[in-house]
């Protein structure tokens, strides 16, 4: 009997995202699961529907047992009651069930799902920006949802400061700052520039993304030779083509789709474009400097608190519209690492180790005991 009670009151957690597959909330997902896991709290991944490149990459990348796929679109009500009946599922095993959603629509069905049911909800906010803002009537609409839970965690500062101006004041006191961690990669040790000078960039191919403005930027680099790798997908693949087409660069610009092989691309690139127009956070960023990569970024709120002006390895694009200042940027960026390569490397790489997972792991779990 004693022994039912306390699994009963061991608290289990239940992330909700629409997919495995994208950029960094749904890599923040997967290892947070499997990191708080390690740290002995009873942790599962719920997704609405992948893709069937998202469903290769999957296995390549070992599915687990504690992931679920729903099966359902991503905007379809028929969520809610897959997720309420997972709910319920998961409330016989524990009575101290977190739901922590992430992500729009999951944001908005997770309350819907869970009405009259004993959990605790929490959500992640992952951006700095999304067009509902641009309405006023979103604003009174969210806060209906926002209310429904109990914390809501902001991955930066500046995802915070938006926040502030989205929320009533009472909303948000609910809000805190959990710093994003990252999954490191290798160091790749950088010995000299060659002959042919590799760009990439990673993240999905929408507008927030920005790629046109870099494409636009090394187009104008006539005295280098280089090629330019863009790892991802999305729904502006076709307008990205015909940028690249008329610029003659197709020898040049690749779109390569998602890869699971993320760590061999940073290995075979000299430098990373990020040239968001707004970013929650800035894990790529992270990403690419744990294999001593500089970065080159938009000085956007939330980027900018991982590519620093004072790091020596980072380069900030003041203002990210100005295809001359992305250009401008570049070249100095390739002056810096054909001065001393190597301590560019060192310092990316020991920037990158301030952001763990670990870190970020423990403040989650902190969190989810104070429920």
């Amino acid at each position: 009997m004693k022994n039912t009670v306390s699994i009963l009151n061991r608290i289990k957690v239940i992330h909700v995202i629409t997919s495995p597959c994208g950029g960094g909330a749904e890599t923040l997902v997967r290892k947070l699961m499997k990191l708080t896991n390690a740290l002995g709290i009873d942790c599962k991944a719920v997704y609405f529907n992948c893709s069937a490149e998202c469903a290769k990459n999957l296995k390549r990348i070992n599915y687990s047992v504690d992931e679920i796929n729903l099966n359902v679109n991503y905007r379809s009500p028929f969520a809610i009651f897959k997720l309420r009946k997972l709910f319920k599922f998961e409330l016989k095993s524990s009575s101290n069930l977190i739901i922590h959603a992430h992500l729009t629509w999951p944001m908005f069905y997770v309350p819907i799902a869970s009405i009259g049911l004993p959990v605790k909800l929490v959500f992640t906010e992952h951006d700095t920006y999304n067009s509902r803002r641009k309405y006023i009537f979103f604003k009174y609409a969210e806060r209906i949802f926002y209310n429904q839970y109990s914390s809501i965690i902001a991955i930066s500062n500046g995802v915070k400061d938006s926040l502030k101006i989205w929320l009533s004041i009472d909303l948000f006191k609910k809000v805190l700052t959990i710093t994003n961690g990252s999954r490191f990669f290798s160091l790749k040790n950088r010995e000299s520039l060659g002959e042919c000078i590799n760009f990439i960039s990673v993240g999905s191919l929408a507008r927030k993304k920005g790629f046109e403005k870099t494409i636009k930027a090394l187009a104008r680099l006539e005295h280098f030779d280089w090629q330019y790798e863009i790892v991802g997908e999305g729904p502006l693949r076709p307008e990205l083509e015909e940028l690249i087409i008329s610029l003659k660069l197709q020898d040049k610009v690749k779109l390569n789709g998602w890869s699971s092989a993320v760590e061999e691309k940073y290995h075979n690139a000299d430098i990373q474009l990020i040239p968001s127009t707004f970013e929650g956070f800035g894990l790529v960023a992270i990403e690419g400097m744990s294999t001593g990569l500089p970065v080159i970024a938009s000085d956007v709120n939330g980027l900018n608190e991982v590519v620093l002006s004072s790091i020596d390895s980072c380069f900030l694009v003041k203002n990210p519209k100005d295809i001359t200042e992305w250009t401008s940027k570049i070249q100095l960026c390739i002056n810096a690492l054909e001065k001393d390569l190597k301590y560019i490397c060192q310092v990316s790489f020991k920037h990158s180790q301030e952001f763990s997972l670990e870190k970020m792991a423990k403040n989650y779990l902190d969190l989810y005991k104070q429920l």
